[in-house]
């Protein structure tokens, strides 16, 4: 399947003949590094090869386009709860610089207690079906192939069908997957035994898959009454899990320390967080990291969620981090996942970009401190596995609450959280294997009846479905209302009949975002703002975010909300003016002719700002091309323009008509041309007019050979002279 940037990603497309795909690759893949890269004008120090296909930063504009793509592994996470929308998501994603996509269902990610496809041996796990992690790669391979970048797709080996998922993951080509039996016990109530059992395989499952392992001990901080004081023990839980996985098989390379900083602002958030992953680093050195905000921080407010994302992605770049991961406030408010999943991976690649090199201009001191709150997380971290051992070990420490607990060890403040180890879902279900057990897999941790010599066990049986792709069984759906064909009859069919709708979540949903400030006390400005929200035809409003900025002068709302709208494609007026030539092409062709402009606001017009900023290099205008602009002021008669441009050998005259009532700025237009032409300067000059309501349609009309209306930038206007002065042949 191949994708054209110019058109959509068919779904129909993914779907057919999804039964025989296989995966182009399988294994996580890292970004190819350059440690001194020449991109444009810059000299980079922290990059990796540049994609195929890319939208750069909205200020590359201003350094010729570049799109520089950091060392740095960029993490996005998709949720819409239908995977068709996802993949959609994903492509967005992707050509803003995500190379680790890791989803998780809306549905509740690791709660499900049956394993959708059905198992004998497993209940729990994602609620996830073969064919959506199917189309996902398959969408995937052919999204990678039009970035010109791998892209790693992740999901989640938890609950009670571990080993079965691990399976399913191995067999898909999953990539990348969180597998922690801790997090099991303490967050999902799972047996300890069986939930130890589990890992076990599924950890030697994923290893044998080359399948990168993240680990889930970040959620002790994210759920500690006081996160900066669990320090200590989140090293133990990484050291528990690190040893874990490696007596399971999984080489260091594949392991990957989910770490994430304890504190945001208005914490002393870096004087806090920095020792903690200092720490984490050294202790953890040969390992993988990556890194993540702090969930727990994030309400609804994106710009706060920004600024933060910004200091933690700060200390990913003074320590060491592997993969930059991208969180928005999404995640906890069901709302928009296009812009806000782009927004998250956007920031994090702005701020990895512009502290590129950093760490060979700043050092870390080696004494007092930073190190000296380094030693003493280490030593609270020994002194507390210590403590474990003494008291019996971790199923005696679970059982006495020690983990999570909002002391800062060795305090202890009694609110961890307590699990039985003879209870918990699944308790009772770890039973001895007979002496014959044979694996159904060749990938298996423990003894296999099957394996001889040097040959793979699964040659006994020709092979399991980790080697013949043959014996998969694939299902399809199995809801015959609830499945992706049903779902996208409606969007298909309005596509087909060229009607868009607005989206944020699903397709075409009608689902839009409105900011408003409203005057008011913060009470009666919230039910203002929805009753404003209903009055823009906005159903079911709800409020997203509230930011007071004063409590009696008024505060600011994000609003979500349904709009019942379609337009036809047929019924737009489309803009068919060309995009504007690249900014070095511009200059390059106008700089050595030394061409000459005249311009001024005309009639009784005394408004120049627009103008100005057309003409003027400080504000990007024309100047900054090279062309000499002869400003003559505001309310300037046409004549004078005329003679003016006469007087310079003038290529083009510009006109900027604001004032419209009784059609003012047509006739300004219509007159312009009429003179032009008995002064014999017609064929010699461009008119060009620009207003607020001018549009190119109506300057052509009145005579001229251009017009520009809102938003236009001095190089919209300075490629347009260009194109058009090539095309006379000036």
């Amino acid at each position: 399947m191949k994708l054209s940037p110019d058109e959509k990603l068919e779904i129909g497309k993914v779907l057919e003949g999804l039964e025989h795909y296989r995966p182009k690759r399988k294994g996580w893949s890292w970004r190819r590094k350059r440690h001194e890269h020449r991109i444009g004008p810059f000299l980079y120090k922290n990059t990796s090869e540049n994609l195929k296909r890319s939208l750069p930063l909205s200020a590359a504009h201003a350094f010729g386009d570049i799109d520089p793509q950091c060392d740095l592994t960029i993490t996005t996470e998709i949720a819409s709860g239908r995977f068709e929308d996802d993949l959609r998501r994903m492509r967005m994603a992707a050509w803003h610089g995500a190379d680790h996509i890791m989803v998780i269902r809306t549905t509740g990610q690791s709660h499900i207690d049956g394993l959708i496809e059905g198992t004998i041996e497993g209940v729990g796990g994602v609620p996830i079906t073969r064919k959506q992690i199917r189309a996902t790669r398959k969408a995937l391979d052919a999204i990678e192939d039009e970035v010109g970048r791998p892209i790693n797709f992740h999901s989640y080996v938890s609950g009670l069908a571990g080993p079965e998922i691990a399976v399913l993951f191995a067999e898909e080509g999953v990539n990348g997957a969180h597998q922690d039996p801790q997090y099991n016990v303490l967050y999902r109530d799972i047996n300890l035994h069986r939930s130890f059992v589990d890992a076990a395989e599924a950890k030697r499952i994923l290893a044998d898959g080359n399948i990168l392992q993240l680990d889930g001990a970040h959620n002790a901080n994210a759920t500690a009454k006081q996160a900066w004081k669990v320090t200590p023990e989140l090293f133990v839980q990484h050291a528990i899990n690190t040893a874990y996985s490696r007596r399971a098989g999984m080489p260091a390379d594949r392991i990957a320390l989910s770490t994430v900083p304890p504190t945001a602002p208005p914490a002393p958030k870096i004087r806090l967080d920095l020792p903690y992953a200092v720490a984490l680093r050294e202790l953890f050195a040969g390992y993988r990291f990556r890194a993540q905000q702090n969930t727990r921080y994030m309400e609804a407010d994106t710009l706060e969620a920004s600024v933060t994302h910004v200091l933690d992605t700060l200390l990913s770049r003074l320590t060491a981090t592997d993969i930059q991961s991208t969180i928005t406030p999404d995640e906890g408010r069901n709302i928009p996942w296009h812009y806000h999943n782009v927004a998250g991976v956007n920031t994090a690649r702005q701020t990895l970009m512009g502290l590129d090199g950093v760490t060979e201009q700043i050092v870390l001191k080696k004494d007092g401190g930073v190190h000296a709150q380094v030693r003493e997380l280490k030593e609270r971290a020994v002194l507390f596995l210590e403590e474990i051992l003494a008291g019996g070990g971790y199923y005696d420490a679970v059982a006495a609450g020690q983990f999570v607990d909002s002391g800062y060890f060795p305090e202890r403040n009694g609110d961890g959280i307590h699990r039985d180890p003879a209870g918990g879902d699944g308790a009772g279900s770890v039973v001895p294997r007979e002496a014959d057990y044979g694996a159904p897999v060749c990938s298996h941790f423990g003894t296999n009846v099957y394996a001889s010599g040097d040959d793979k066990p699964c040659d006994a049986i020709g092979g399991c479905s980790l080697c013949d792709a043959s014996k998969i069984r694939y299902i399809d759906e199995l809801d015959p209302e609830d499945n992706v064909n049903q779902r996208l009859r409606q969007p298909l069919a309005d596509r087909a009949a060229g009607v868009l709708r607005p989206e944020v979540e699903k397709h075409a949903d009608g689902v839009v975002c409105a900011t408003l400030f409203v005057p008011a006390s913060p009470k009666v400005a919230e039910a203002a703002a929805l009753e404003m929200a209903r009055h823009m035809g906005l159903r079911e409003p709800v409020v997203l975010s509230r930011r007071i900025m004063h409590p009696a002068e008024g505060s600011v709302f994000e609003i979500k909300g349904a709009l019942d709208a379609a337009v036809r494609i047929e019924d737009l007026q489309l803009d068919d003016r060309p995009e504007p030539l690249p900014e070095a092409e511009i200059e390059a062709w106008v700089r050595p002719r030394q061409l000459h402009v005249v311009a001024a606001t005309v009639g009784e017009d005394e408004h120049s700002v627009g103008l100005r900023e057309i003409l003027d290099i400080k504000h990007g205008g024309i100047e900054k091309y090279g062309f000499h602009c002869h400003y003559l002021g505001t309310s300037v008669a046409l004549q004078r323009l005329l003679e003016a441009a006469r007087d310079t050998a003038a290529s083009a005259v510009l006109i900027s008509t604001i004032i419209t009532h009784e059609r003012v700025h047509e006739r300004m237009m219509r007159e312009l041309h009429e003179l032009a032409k008995r002064h014999r300067l017609r064929e010699k000059l461009l008119l060009i007019a620009g207003g607020t309501q001018v549009t190119d349609q109506m300057a052509r009309a009145c005579g001229l050979d251009a017009g520009f209306g809102r938003g236009t930038r001095g190089r919209d206007v300075a490629s347009l002279l260009v194109q058009m002065l090539k095309a006379r042949g000036s």
